[in-house]
């Protein structure tokens, strides 16, 4: 077995909602679906669903701010970070800046050089060509209260655009966007960075009145919120569907080459395909050189150029692979033994922490992530250089891992994030006191938090699973944080034939006595092709669309265990 314990979701209150199918119609009701309108709002989302940017705290002053430096012929720098939700945050408020006649420019901090975060010494390399009077951050900012102090003296507004939980001390800026701020009564907190440059956008194009296509935004917006694991409910489950829809046939000749070069062009897209084929190619950009990259593919007008872009991406990506690998090898190194048995762990085992020396800035955050998941533990990576160490935490969805780091904040030169993941950085001298200290706290926390359990949503037999209920299915997408995929039981299968297909992974026929159905188990548990293999067996699993196959789905495996 995968997880420690598998947990079958109670049965709630039906509702009369339009949704023949028993199961998907509690799954519904149990995400918040419980009425005609939530319904249609879930499955049909409309932009008149997005909320009214004006109530965002502190977006009058930006637009005002805004609108003077375009009177003034002031320049404009776009201040952003280096990742997916950055990139497109930049993307977005350029192209509406520039619509209604500003001077626009931008910059990114290189990951390995310059770190995360609004740095005066980056601005200062812009400000040498160009006279800049206002910058706008995005995805970034909310924690920068000293290099907003610096921009001030030199005579430089700043206007924050962020996410991310504010500090005590919010900086003293011309303007601060960020709805998770004290005092602000937008009603959905938990936009993504680029959901915040996007209501930016929405406010500046109806002040300015101009017309500009909402739908080609949340294409971009839809890219940045999947792509930052924001949670895909409320306001974000609307960009998202929105955007996928779009995405289907984009017009942006970068995006187009894009989509096209990963076999996925014409055909709808799935949050999936947004984080495992999309989101890593524009990350990759800022991953291992310039952020840069992939900022000039969205902006490119020549289908060459653009493939050209594209194929480096690849390059890029497929490096960055292969540095993950070899970090997230060393660095599972570094835990014991007893601590990589889940049925012989200590609670000293319930945080990871985790440094080398020289370990590539770019894949601490995703090394992090994947050992999170395969330990189920939150973890830290950092990379030990010239005496500092600077890294990524990621969290599992039990423990707010933000608030057990706040404990510890005096050992951070710099430290800020969310619930479930942060970035930071201390002197090296303070790596064994941050380690004692959070093995402390974490060992204090309630050992129930740490148990791997499975939520099932329904148990089927296979032969429930036809058209009808796979289309149905369908209308649940997008899958994600907050809305994750259905996870579904059947008892009592056996393995009718099977056939490998790529290193670890293999192709199953299964029998549950009502229907014979395919199914994947992918190399991430592979262990459970010989579980299922030996004896009847109870499986979890999630259903996938598959166009060849006579259902128009295949199951992916997630768990098995034998019969009692």
């Amino acid at each position: 077995m995968i997880f420690d314990r598998w947990r079958l979701a109670e049965e709630t209150a039906d509702l009369p909602l339009p949704i023949a199918n028993d199961a998907l119609r509690w799954i519904a009701i149990r995400r918040g679906v419980t009425d005609s309108d939530s319904y249609r709002r879930f499955i049909a989302p409309v932009i008149g669903d997005l909320h009214d940017p004006s109530t965002i705290h502190g977006i009058s002053e930006a637009c005002e701010r805004i609108g003077r430096a375009v009177r003034d012929g002031e320049t404009i720098l776009i201040y952003g970070d280096y990742d997916v939700d950055g990139v497109t945050s930049i993307v977005l408020l350029q192209t509406v800046l520039r619509s209604i006649g500003a001077t626009v420019d931008f910059v990114v901090p290189h990951r390995l050089v310059d770190g995360y975060g609004l740095k005066i010494e980056v601005i200062e390399r812009v400000l040498a060509d160009r006279n800049v009077k206002l910058v706008i951050t995005v995805d970034c900012g909310i924690t920068s209260v000293e290099p907003v102090r610096l921009a001030i003296d030199r005579g430089i507004d700043v206007i924050i655009t962020d996410h991310h939980l504010p500090p005590g001390e919010l900086p003293e800026a011309a303007a601060v966007l960020n709805p998770r701020q004290p005092g602000c009564e937008y009603p959905f907190k938990d936009l993504a960075g680029v959901g915040v440059a996007f209501k930016l956008c929405c406010e500046l194009i109806r002040r300015h009145e101009k017309k500009i296509s909402i739908d080609s935004l949340l294409k971009i917006a839809a890219i940045g919120t999947i792509a930052d694991v924001a949670p895909l409910i409320g306001e974000n489950r609307t960009i998202a569907r929105l955007g996928l829809l779009g995405l289907a046939d984009p017009r942006n000749p970068g995006l187009r080459a894009l989509i096209r070069r990963v076999g996925l062009l014409g055909r709808p897209l799935r949050s999936v395909d947004i984080g495992f084929k999309i989101g890593p190619r524009i990350n990759a950009a800022g991953r291992l050189a310039s952020a840069n990259t992939a900022i000039d593919l969205f902006h490119t007008r020549d289908e060459d150029s653009a493939w050209a872009i594209c194929a480096e991406l690849d390059r890029m990506n497929s490096e960055r692979q292969m540095i993950e690998q070899q970090v997230r090898a060393a660095a599972e190194e570094q835990i014991p033994a007893s601590h990589r048995e889940r049925s012989a762990r200590s609670a000293e085992a319930n945080v990871l922490i985790l440094a080398g020396e020289g370990w590539h800035k770019g894949v601490v955050g995703l090394t992090a992530g994947r050992i999170a998941q395969k330990y189920h533990r939150p973890t830290l990576v950092m990379t030990i250089e010239e005496g500092r160490c600077t890294g990524s935490a990621r969290s599992i969805s039990t423990v707010n891992l933000h608030e057990q780091l706040e404990r510890v904040a005096d050992l951070f030169t710099h430290f800020g994030g969310h619930e479930f993941a942060c970035g930071f950085s201390l002197e090296r001298r303070n790596l064994e006191e941050l380690r004692g200290r959070l093995q402390k706290n974490f060992a204090a926390l309630d050992p129930s938090l740490f148990v791997r359990e499975a939520h099932v949503d329904a148990v089927l037999t296979l032969s429930e699973i036809d058209r009808a209920f796979v289309e149905t299915h369908e209308t649940l997408q997008p899958f994600g944080a907050g809305n994750p995929q259905p996870l579904f039981q059947t008892n009592r299968v056996t393995v009718i034939s099977s056939r490998a297909f790529a290193e670890d992974c293999c192709e199953l026929v299964l029998d549950d006595g009502s229907a014979r159905f395919p199914a994947v188990v992918w190399s991430s548990v592979k262990e459970l092709a010989a579980v299922v293999a030996q004896q009847p067996s109870d499986v979890l699993f999630q259903i996938e669309p598959d166009r060849y196959a006579a259902t128009g789905a295949k199951l992916t495996l997630v768990d098995a265990r034998h019969t009692a």
